[in-house]
């Protein structure tokens, strides 16, 4: 008669000694405690990147530029509805004038900075470039 065998796997379930010792593994010691232990000590360089984000120095931020062309200009001050002969494009929300258009009639533009090309366009037209503090 053949002579039936329990694998060696059956055997040893259900034993501590399967696969190996269990120094790892149940009392958590290998893992510097449960859960979020040991946060702001000994965890603090996974933890906190991970799940709070990073903190310290942040760099000021530049001013995000608004910008507006001499040919929106021209269309505003060519409207019936303007009068004068100023336009103040930082009350309209704009922070720098690019030099894309013309400007049809001499007018003083006051804004935050102006391009170079913007410049020479409004002095060409007879206009100034009045740049606001």
């Amino acid at each position: 008669m053949v002579v039936r065998r329990r694998k060696k796997y059956r055997k040893k379930l259900g034993s501590r000694s399967y696969h190996g010792d269990t120094k790892n593994r149940r009392g958590h010691g290998i893992h510097g405690g449960r859960g979020k232990a040991g946060a702001w000590d000994h965890k603090k360089s996974t933890f906190r990147y991970e799940v709070l984000g990073k903190k310290g120095f942040v760099p000021p931020r530049k001013r995000e530029e608004i910008v507006i062309n001499l040919s929106k200009i021209n269309e505003i001050i060519s409207s019936p509805s303007f009068k004068g002969d100023s336009i103040d494009v930082t009350e309209l929300g704009y922070t720098k004038v690019l030099g894309s258009g013309n400007l049809t009639k001499p007018v003083k533009v006051i804004a935050y900075s102006f391009s170079e090309r913007a410049k020479e366009k409004i002095e060409a037209a007879g206009g100034e470039a009045v740049i606001k503090q």
